[in-house]
């Protein structure tokens, strides 16, 4: 998989779809029923590759024999093929006219003088190659190093551009081996999939090296890094580990390598199928790509995801790389060994290494609270499937430019979410059983939904593919509403389940079978669950005690809650003697009924006026943070925004009275995340006496770099930032030129994208038509600076179309055409706007980013009508408020 890291939520889109019978039907995996675009009438065994790369002209000379099965006689020899040039085809050994390319189709074929009969042939292709400077197929990274600047090759091969490096049936469900051999500059040296196996030195001084062949498996997991790197090595298991870095890096990696070691372990044990490979690489590559991608035995990680410096990383650099680094192994597994069909059933790989990368996460840091915390991503998921323009998570894909889309929020943070959703009603012991049944019936092969369904069932006993049925192939999630007989005591809870949409007067109806959990306040272990397959019904509560009732109790589900008057007065009241997880949950529902117009916002406020003084939960105040500055967006430069601001500020200097600005010896790590967020929250509002503070500090740590507490180095950037004068906006443009850290050049550049001076974000607009920063980096320029300035940024996108284009991959699952110019017009909340952006992406892009442009346009209809209904209610409560004494 690739991960893309889900913090900048805003900018992602999905693929819209609509809902198909024919999904329902899905049948256990099959090569003939797997979908796609080449003939399933010839299978590729082996390949064996050799190439031969120039980093000077960017061009490759390669040659690749591919072992082929002949499943029915045909006349012709389809497979995949982009930017490739042949000069030779050998067929048996006989020469034969060399492939036409249909370049659109993305695929060669071979007509042959006769028909070609069942059983093992073998295919020769001499052809040349590009290397990119996008991270697709085999790409070109310039970087800086202790010694100069310097390039390396790496590659991207996910979903579709392992064609671009080489020829080959370049769909999922054609799995073989693979074996590779490259010629690497003198003092560089190569890392793929498996161990190198062979070393020659040729008469131009650069050497050959040949890899072992790699077990069976899926084409976009070939990998390929050369440069020159340093590596750190251990050993678990029997399986050698390494982390490769660039120079001067390779301690950095320490903490990698150190995780890695656990997660492996770990996995061995719970998988109960042990790693398949004899090594495992994990890759850091500066700049290229966001996130990281699963190669069965050398994963690729941009620098950020992998290396940890003590001395300048945060709290949050350090989770990331963690979770990421189990995400990534996790694949291995779920997604390597074992691959979805088709990309139809994409969410089997990243939805379930999402949700096993967090589980694996929270086994090793319990006290990260990493589950609890998680609650921010399932929301950005749900806020996202409760619009029109959401898909299922099971949706079809027809193409190569759809294939890159399905890499969405649905895909990954609704997967995690509904299988932790499965495992809780399956049963955490049955469902690990399960688990392993599918990767032992399935290994080195392809799968769908419906094999998983079935290992599930067998180890459980449980109706599983009835109940997980409608959440993989129906778009969009239920809301439980809930009444009671006899008010807010005892007596049955009386339920009804509709679809929750939010901005959509006229939904499809659909019915979900909900595990649905109930308890009491002040009584977090006892839970009652049950399976909620109706329209309607009552449910006797078996849970005693006083304590309000609630559904969705532990808030596990992916579903939300809408109370009776006289029930959500009682949870109300009871508030604090809730969990955290339930807490975190009647906030976030309470937000959503705002957005659906099912409550309005004072309901909301009157639970955040509710939190205990000193509250120290960092998911609460995640949501709480998250909500309110949704408020301050849609109040700026509103009548009614001073008012808000000054809420607000006073709302959150508790807090940080109570935190204080530095690190407290032997502190939970929460707590320090929870400092850094409510320092940047009242920075970015411009809350005065903590921007002079943010000042003062970022002074020091320029001549005095340890004078800054790591954790704090990002709040206090993004708050001189936004506030910059010219001086300021210079420096800090210039610290990210020179730094050698990826993690502090994303930091320093962050900061600056974000200024609140025209002047200066024109000048920042202006840095997206140079090349002084590579694509993960340079992406974000434009919208982040539309945050702020979207009239200035969407004017700015529109007169340089055509330069940004150019550089914006067409395809891939990190950066694409058919997300970038919606990502600079989110922010927008005027319905001209969203008309604005269809017609010029229409024009401009073409088609395949159609679906991406739907949904933002609908974020931007849905945020015009939602602002135009919450500010008078958000006025109206502030003013109440007035004579009261906000708690801290």
């Amino acid at each position: 998989m690739k991960i893309r890291l889900y913090i900048t939520l805003r900018i992602t889109g999905t693929w819209m779809c609509c809902f198909l019978a024919a999904a329902a039907a899905e049948k256990p995996s099959s090569l003939e029923a797997t979908p796609g675009r080449l003939p399933k009438n010839i299978l590729p065994i082996n390949y064996s590759i050799r190439l031969k790369q120039d980093a000077n002209t960017l061009t490759t000379e390669g040659e690749v024999t591919v072992d082929l099965k002949v499943i029915q006689p045909t006349q012709t020899i389809i497979f995949n093929s982009l930017d490739l040039e042949f000069s030779a085809a050998l067929l048996d050994g006989i020469s034969l006219q060399v492939p036409t390319i249909d370049a659109a189709a993305q695929t060669a074929t071979l007509t042959l003088p006769s028909s070609l009969q069942k059983g093992r042939h073998s295919l020769q292709l001499t052809f040349r190659g590009k290397i990119t400077r996008q991270p697709t197929g085999l790409y070109l990274e310039k970087y800086r190093s202790p010694s100069g600047e310097k390039v390396l090759l790496g590659t991207q091969m996910e979903p579709t551009d392992a064609r671009r490096m080489f020829p080959c049936w370049d769909e999922p469900v054609f799995r073989a081996k693979f074996q590779l051999t490259v010629n690497v500059p003198a003092g560089e040296t190569a890392i793929s999939n498996t161990r190198i196996t062979a070393e020659r030195t040729l008469a131009d001084g650069t050497r050959e090296l040949s890899f072992a062949s790699t077990p069976s498996m899926a084409s976009y997991l070939v990998v390929l890094c050369v440069g020159a790197f340093e590596s750190i090595h251990d050993e678990v298991d029997g399986i050698k580990l390494g982390v490769w870095t660039t120079e001067g890096k390779r301690e950095q990696g320490r903490y990698a390598l150190e995780s890695m070691k656990k997660i492996v372990h770990y996995y061995n044990n719970y998988f109960g199928v042990k790693f398949p490979l004899s090594k495992l690489d994990l890759i850091a590559v500066p700049g290229g790509f966001a996130g990281a991608m699963e190669n069965w035995g050398g994963i690729t990680f941009n620098e950020t995801a992998l290396l940890f410096d003590p001395s300048t990383s945060s709290q949050n650099t350090k989770e990331t790389i963690f979770n990421v680094v189990a995400h990534e192994i996790a694949h291995q597994w779920f997604g390597d060994l074992v691959t979805m069909a088709w990309w139809d059933n994409l969410w089997l790989n990243e939805g379930f290494a999402s949700w096993m990368g967090t589980k694996c996460t929270d086994h090793f840091n319990p006290e990260w609270q990493i589950w609890l915390r998680a609650n921010a991503g399932k929301e950005y998921a749900m806020s996202r499937d409760a619009r029109r323009t959401t898909h299922a998570i099971q949706q079809p894909v027809k193409n190569e430019s759809a294939a890159s889309d399905a890499f969405d929020e649905i895909t990954y943070l609704k997967g995690q979410a509904f299988i932790r959703m499965l495992e809780a009603y399956v049963g955490e012991k049955e469902f690990r059983s399960g688990i392993r049944r599918y990767i032992k019936a399935h290994s080195y092969g392809s799968a769908t939904t419906q094999d998983l369904w079935s290992a599930l069932e067998k180890s459980s006993g449980k109706s599983v593919r009835a109940m997980a049925q409608g959440w993989t192939t129906q778009p969009g999630f239920p809301v439980v509403n809930v009444t009671s007989r006899e008010g807010d005591g005892g007596g049955d809870l009386l339920v009804t389940q509709e679809h929750f949409t939010v901005n959509d007067p006229a939904p499809t109806p659909h019915t979900w079978q909900i595990p649905v959990s109930i308890g009491r306040a002040g009584q977090p272990e006892a839970i009652q669950t049950i399976l909620f397959t109706g329209n309607s019904g009552a449910i006797p509560v078996r849970v005693a005690g006083g304590g309000a009732r609630k559904v969705n109790f532990g808030n596990t589900g992916f579903y939300r809650a809408s109370y009776s008057t006289q029930l959500a007065q009682a949870l109300a009241s009871q508030f604090s003697a809730l969990s955290e997880d339930d807490r975190v949950n009647l906030l976030s529902d309470a937000w959503a009924m705002t957005e659906a117009g099912r409550a309005d916002a004072g309901q909301y406020l009157d639970l955040v006026a509710r939190l205990n003084p000193g509250e120290r939960s960092l998911a609460i105040w995640d949501q709480v943070l998250g909500s309110l500055g949704q408020i301050e967006e849609f109040e700026h430069n509103s009548a009614g925004g001073p008012a808000f601001e000054l809420w607000m500020k006073t709302r959150l200097r508790g807090p940080l009275t109570r935190l204080g600005w530095d690190p407290k010896a032997q502190e939970p790590s929460n707590e320090g995340l929870l400092r850094t967020r409510i320092i940047t929250a009242l920075g970015m509002i411009g809350d005065d006496e903590v921007v002079v503070e943010a000042r003062r500090r970022f002074t020091n740590f320029l001549t005095n770099a340890p004078s800054l507490a790591p954790d704090l180095r990002t709040p206090v950037c993004q708050i001189v930032g936004r506030h910059a004068d010219t001086a300021t906006w210079e420096k800090l443009h210039a610290l990210a030129l020179t730094s050698g850290s990826t993690e502090e050049q994303n930091r320093y550049q962050q900061s600056f994208q974000n200024v609140n001076n025209a002047t200066l974000a024109h000048r920042t607009l202006d840095l997206a038509l140079t090349e002084e920063r590579p694509l993960a980096q340079w992406f974000p320029i434009v919208p982040s600076v539309a945050d702020r300035h979207p009239d200035l940024a969407w004017e700015f996108a529109q007169l340089h179309a055509d330069a940004l284009i150019s550089k914006v991959p067409a395809g891939g699952a990190f950066f694409t055409r058919n997300t970038y110019f919606g990502s600079v017009a989110a922010p927008f909340n005027e319905p001209a706007r969203a008309d604005e952006l269809e017609a010029f992406v229409a024009r401009k892009v073409g088609p395949d980013a159609g679906p991406e442009t739907a949904k933002i346009a609908e974020q931007i209809r849905f945020k015009a009508a939602f602002k135009a209904r919450l500010l008078p209610v958000v006025d109206a409560w502030i003013a109440s408020q007035k004579r009261d004494k906000p708690k801290g």
